[in-house]
């Protein structure tokens, strides 16, 4: 696709209308071309300076790109453009307002942000020093066990209740904001609840903020958690407010990061009157890729209803491939590789970290730049000509401790990054089944 070009979708969502809009752009249909003509068009066709614009995203990466491509886009300097992570906005606030927010806070001077192993180093000591208590267990298991315990299913709930290890857990987390106010720390959770807190409590600061952020635009909008939902909220005018959200709830998979994909699903019931638009042309995959991935994310109860539609010219190739005692995973990789066009970028993609450390030591020495090696979540927001979805296996994916329609947008994901092959390598059960998500691809055995 042309990029100084839209199709007749994204221009109707690139219009430069203020009020409430969502738009729910599939895999490959052109979202953040989408929205920098958005931007463009606002800041053209409306009465608003860059300053007026706050762009927030979920990653430093695409707020880069953004600002990067509104930059080469627009004829005037974007740098007055706020366009960052939540948490980064959120800091910039209580950084602008030091004397409400301690004030408000309740610490003595200005906190120190501290990193996520900072932070797991300090709930472990608190941990370790309570060590007696926790009948034995290694101090990593209690503290993923304590970051976990409202994900926990009912019969691991009740085991710890049984044996008075749940209330300790729940205890921890206590400690843990005990000694963070002691010290005059917080850590990126807090960042996001300590703005909207300063927000909530000052009505000066509010107003300003207001008067100075006109139209705000969000994107990843489907990984948004309530924290995220609430701080987003506080931003807004109550007259006519200006929000610009893209996202796609079929790839929403931060759930373990509290991604409440709800907010896109159910968008009229946080702001009705909502202008909800939808991208279904996909210009990465061939015909049959696209047509695979349909048939599967149609499988979700809790979605949106979208089709999407490739305008690639190809058909693409698809093949599943079935792991047989003749045969490893890495040879059959290695051979895929060796028989696939040399000028495609491939990528092997697998569900968890330790199937690629183990697929890493079979076949880099053999395949050492043509194939990259990348998780599920890692692949998101990439495309490659051929594509390797790894170890296929009911013990693997869908991951027992997850969200079952969560993990089949993660698998989704994975085989929405194909361009011109999907490859789907795979082991049968203990009873010689196919995998859950194969049979759910349409397979009914290795023939077809």
């Amino acid at each position: 696709m042309d990029k100084g070009k839209l199709n007749k979708e994204q221009a109707l969502a690139a219009a430069p209308d203020m009020g409430i809009n969502l738009v729910i752009a599939g895999a490959g249909t052109g979202k953040t071309t989408t929205m920098i003509s958005k931007i463009a068009n606002v800041l053209h066709f409306n009465e608003l300076l860059p300053e007026n614009l706050l762009v927030l995203t979920f990653s430093r990466k695409a707020a880069e790109e953004i600002k990067s491509r509104l930059q080469s886009s627009l004829n005037r300097d974007v740098n007055k453009i706020f366009a960052g992570t939540f948490h980064s906005f959120a800091f910039h606030l209580l950084r602008q307002y030091p004397k409400a927010y301690l004030e408000h806070s309740g610490f003595m001077a200005f906190p120190q942000l501290i990193t996520e192993d900072e932070k797991e180093e300090i709930i472990k000591t608190i941990i370790h020093n309570n060590k007696k208590l926790y009948l034995g267990i290694p101090n990593e298991t209690v503290f993923r066990l304590s970051c976990r315990l409202d994900r926990l299913d009912s019969s691991s709930r009740d085991k710890l209740k049984k044996n008075g290890l749940f209330k300790l857990m729940e205890d921890i987390p206590k400690a843990y904001a005990m000694h963070k106010k002691e010290k005059s720390l917080i850590d990126f959770d807090d960042i996001i609840s300590h703005a909207t807190s300063l927000l909530h409590q000052s009505d000066e600061i509010r107003k300003d903020v207001l008067k100075k952020y006109k139209y705000i635009f969000v994107d990843e909008f489907q990984d948004t958690s309530d924290d995220n939902f609430d701080f987003l909220s506080n931003l807004l005018c109550n007259k006519n407010p200006a929000l610009f959200m893209v996202g796609d709830d079929y790839q929403s998979i931060y759930g373990f990061r509290n991604a409440n994909v709800e907010y896109i699903i159910n968008i009229a019931k946080y702001f009705p009157g909502v202008n909800v638009q939808k991208l279904t042309k996909n210009y990465r995959s061939g015909k049959k890729i696209i047509k695979l991935s349909n048939r599967f994310i149609k499988q979700n109860k809790f979605r949106t209803a979208k089709k999407i539609v490739s305008c690639r010219n190809i058909k693409g190739k698809v093949q599943a491939h079935q792991v047989q005692k003749k045969k490893t995973e890495s040879e059959i990789i290695k051979e895929i590789i060796l028989n696939s066009d040399k000028k495609n970028d491939i990528a092997i993609i697998y569900r968890n970290n330790y199937q690629g450390a183990l697929l890493k030591g079979e076949l880099e020495n053999s395949v050492s730049s043509r194939a990259v090696f990348l998780t599920m979540h890692a692949s998101k927001g990439l495309e490659f000509g051929t594509v390797i979805i790894a170890g296929i296996s009911d013990k693997i994916i869908p991951d027992k401790t997850s969200d079952l329609e969560e993990e089949r947008r993660l698998f989704y994901v994975a085989i929405t990054r194909a361009k011109n092959e999907l490859h789907l390598v795979y082991h049968l059960n203990s009873k010689k089944q196919l995998p859950r998500f194969i049979k759910e691809l349409g397979y009914k055995n290795q023939s077809q």
